[in-house]
């Protein structure tokens, strides 16, 4: 029986098994992937406190991993959660290779997956030069043009990274204002090598062996085009990692997971933290309140019961 049970190795579920941890606590840490979440797919962060030049999304996440590493009291298990069960002294939660791990506690900090567009050509084309991740991928289209398809902070992120190694970049919206922010907005309109296309929306992905077009449809009444392009890098939004839930807790119209303000779901004894959660502000820095708050919130519920 483990103390507490961490789904997710963001920063935020990172943080919660820090507090977790240096409290004794013995805390199995449960990831699918490589540890350290949205941060592998971001190039820099300059709005994380304590670094004046800002950071980078690799060096952080690597640095955050490293710091509980070195506890004896942690299991890593890199699996995929298919199910959770509440039980009356317990939380069972089973993973994909068939185990059940038994914890006193858990916390969700699984975060979502990328959303995708849902069009002809996405499918077959995804790893043929259609990308969620501008950052693992951007290398692979250097002097080449590409197509990021968003209107927020990501794609306005995706598109400034991408316009430093492609020799043009078409940003693709459907509205004609943006969620990014001001700063963002107003860095990307000073991009010569950025083209906006606003009011449109992707219909179509075209190729041969790899991508070669999109094409796009207006919104606003005006003609549908057809583009050139390399790459289409896709940055629309989130799903939630929210279907092994089974309904067992409450979520938001988001797919998010509904928590007071010490991180506690409807269940007592889970918590959840970072971008799983609905809230007013999905930054790397709240990911990480977030997280102190349920891995310290964990503590006290276990030596309390």
């Amino acid at each position: 029986m483990r103390d507490l049970i961490i789904v997710g190795a963001g920063p935020s579920g990172l943080t919660a098994a820090l507090y977790a941890l240096r409290s004794g606590n013995k805390v199995t840490l449960i990831e699918q992937g490589a540890p350290g979440g949205q941060l592998l797919k971001t190039e820099k962060i300059d709005n994380y406190p304590g670094f004046a030049n800002g950071i980078l999304g690799m060096e952080l996440a690597t640095n955050m991993f490293q710091q509980i590493s070195s506890y004896s009291n942690l299991e890593l298990e890199t699996q995929t959660v298919i199910s959770i069960k509440k039980e009356t002294d317990k939380v069972v939660v089973a993973t994909g290779n068939g185990n059940a791990i038994e914890g006193h506690s858990l916390v969700l900090a699984m975060g979502g997956n990328p959303r995708l567009l849902d069009i002809p050509g996405e499918v077959e084309y995804t790893g043929k030069g259609v990308s969620y991740c501008a950052i693992c991928d951007g290398f692979f289209f250097k002097d080449k043009i590409t197509t990021v398809i968003g209107g927020g902070d990501t794609a306005f992120e995706d598109a400034l990274y991408l316009a430093k190694i492609s020799k043009e970049v078409h940003l693709i919206h459907r509205r004609d204002t943006f969620r990014a922010s001001k700063i963002l907005t107003e860095q990307l309109k000073n991009h010569n090598n950025i083209q906006l296309h606003l009011n449109y929306t992707p219909k179509a992905i075209l190729g041969d062996t790899k991508v070669e077009k999109i094409e796009i449809e207006s919104t606003s009444g005006e003609s549908n085009k057809t583009i050139e392009t390399n790459g289409v890098f896709v940055a629309i939004g989130q799903k939630m990692n929210t279907d092994f839930l089974n309904n067992q807790i409450p979520l938001n119209k988001d797919g998010r997971i509904i928590v007071n303000h010490k991180m506690a779901t409807e269940i007592q004894g889970i918590f959840a933290c970072g971008d799983i959660i609905a809230k007013s502000l999905y930054q790397v820095s709240t990911a990480v309140g977030d997280g102190a708050v349920a891995g310290q919130e964990a503590v006290y519920y276990i030596e309390n019961k």
